[in-house]
């Protein structure tokens, strides 16, 4: 292990000690609930359901592709999976946060319109067979310029990580012989954010925080653009647990000109998580 991943290991681990033996001072079920805003760390894990509407281009040598939607192509539009994310708050006015979750849909269908992979034409009614895993990563460090017992505005500078890995098989009858083409890359595609997050504290158990960010930026081999937008509510149903339920919109495209994948990725995505949430 290097010694930076050890570091930080250890200190994940330590503040999470630090957090259950402080809950454990207080009385974990207790209903002396934590002053708004005065949490040092909060994680939070439950399920999500996500529908996508995604389309792509995959250009050949010289010759740019057609868009193709996959979801209209037999792509499954939705997916469930677990979600995770992580704030700690190092000062008053200072925190990291921290959500991953990941999505892998298949299907297959005729398709709508005309594809196009690699210069080979298929005809409309060619055979469409596809798969996609999605993984998500966000980090943002956020600064509170506003910060009240009811009210906390704050911005933040964050990336949104998504790597998508495809596997795209048309089979048809291009000028009357048949074919089969395949498109298959895993691209890792990195943004910047910046933004703004506003959270509301209706009382010690309820909060309600909206957040919207984006970017745009061509960072080597993929030119491309974010929008991210999301509200929540949460309740405490105890000292150091509580419930909430989470709606996120994500819009995503990419011009990527790298070895394996030569093309376009873009995504719709509106996500609904329901989580448990731990906070010390």
């Amino acid at each position: 292990m290097r010694l930076p991943r050890a570091i930080s290991s250890i200190a994940a681990i330590a503040a999470l000690m630090a957090g259950f033996q402080s809950a454990s001072a207080q009385g974990f079920m207790s209903q002396d609930f934590i002053e708004p805003g005065e949490e040092t760390l909060t994680f939070t894990l439950g399920g999500i359901l996500n529908q996508f509407d995604t389309t792509i281009q995959i250009n050949g040598q010289g010759q740019n592709g057609k868009e193709i939607n996959l979801e209209d192509n037999g792509l499954a539009k939705s997916a469930s999976s677990i979600e995770a994310s992580g704030t700690w708050r190092f000062w008053s006015r200072n925190r990291i946060d921290v959500q991953y979750f990941a999505a892998q849909r298949s299907g297959s269908g005729q398709s709508s319109n005309e594809i196009n992979i690699g210069g080979t034409v298929f005809p409309i009614g060619s055979t469409v067979s596809a798969e996609v895993k999605n993984q998500y990563l966000s980090a943002d460090y956020r600064y509170s310029f506003v910060k009240t017992d009811k009210v906390e505005a704050a911005g933040l500078l964050g990336f949104y990580s998504a790597q998508v890995e495809h596997n795209i098989t048309v089979t048809g009858n291009p000028g009357g012989t048949a074919k089969t083409a395949s498109s298959t890359a895993t691209t890792d595609m990195p943004l910047p954010l910046i933004g703004l997050t506003l959270d509301w504290y209706i009382d010690q158990r309820w909060k309600i925080s909206g957040n919207v960010e984006g970017f745009k930026l061509k960072i080597g081999d993929v030119d491309g653009k974010v929008f991210v937008a999301g509200a929540s509510a949460e309740f405490m149903l105890v000292r150091n647990f509580g419930v909430g339920v989470r709606y996120l919109y994500s819009d995503f495209n990419a011009d990527v000109t790298k070895s394996d994948f030569n093309g376009t990725l873009s995504w719709r995505m509106n996500s609904v998580a329901v989580y448990g949430k731990l906070m010390f």
